[in-house]
């Protein structure tokens, strides 16, 4: 409750929050966080969709799309999780490691969320939520890491040809596969290399930003 900054009225909520399916059998009398998950979904996503609604009077619904998906990914819940080390306050299944599992830490945060909107409304709920995302809300990270969207806007805008990406090369044994992706766009090419297809197509199209602008 200290990191949360939340102090529950009802701890009842708080245990429900923090009780994994794993251990539910053997706890008849307990509810597992499952029904409290599918709530602080709901109102994590409500809670950001409002505030980048508001942050802004100029963005393109595809462009809050992305910002709103970077926030809410599993992996950046997993993320919030570890850092308030919820963790080590979740009860699991004995002799398992599901307490450091990204969807298990995930699942518990928006239980949380669900928990704290059940105690204490909204309001609480929305405190918690600007408090624990912080400036992730207010800043424009989804845009720093897209580049494959940043190209793709900046030939639209430019009227050049949209960009293609190819296969040009590819190494190294089939468990460490290195990846050569060539991006055309205008009259420009640019190449750059990574252990995945996807990671090479966005270091491509970053190459040929920074060469081209």
């Amino acid at each position: 409750m200290q990191r949360l900054d939340y102090q529950f009225k009802n701890p009842d909520l708080l245990n429900e929050a923090l009780l994994h399916p794993s251990v539910a059998p053997s706890n008849k009398n307990a509810q597992n966080n499952q029904r409290l998950e599918f709530l602080g979904d709901r109102v994590i996503g409500l809670v950001i969709a409002d505030a980048l609604f508001a942050a802004t009077d100029d963005e393109r619904e595809g462009h809050l799309t992305r910002r709103y998906a970077d926030c809410v990914e599993n992996a950046r819940l997993a993320k919030i999780a570890r850092e308030l080390e919820i963790g080590g306050a979740l009860v699991v299944q004995h002799n398992t490691s599901l307490a450091d599992k990204d969807k298990v830490l995930a699942d518990a945060l928006e239980a949380l969320i669900g928990a704290i909107w059940r105690d204490g409304g909204i309001d609480a709920a929305r405190l918690v939520i600007f408090k624990i995302w912080g400036d992730l809300i207010a800043t424009d990270s989804s845009a720093a890491k897209d580049f494959k969207t940043q190209l793709q806007e900046y030939a639209h805008q430019h009227h050049i040809a949209m960009p293609q990406y190819s296969i040009t090369d590819r190494s190294g044994p089939d468990h460490a596969l290195v990846f050569t992706i060539t991006v055309s766009c205008g009259d420009h090419q640019a190449s750059a290399e990574a252990s995945s297809r996807r990671g090479a197509e966005q270091k491509a199209a970053e190459m040929w930003l920074k060469e081209m602008l």
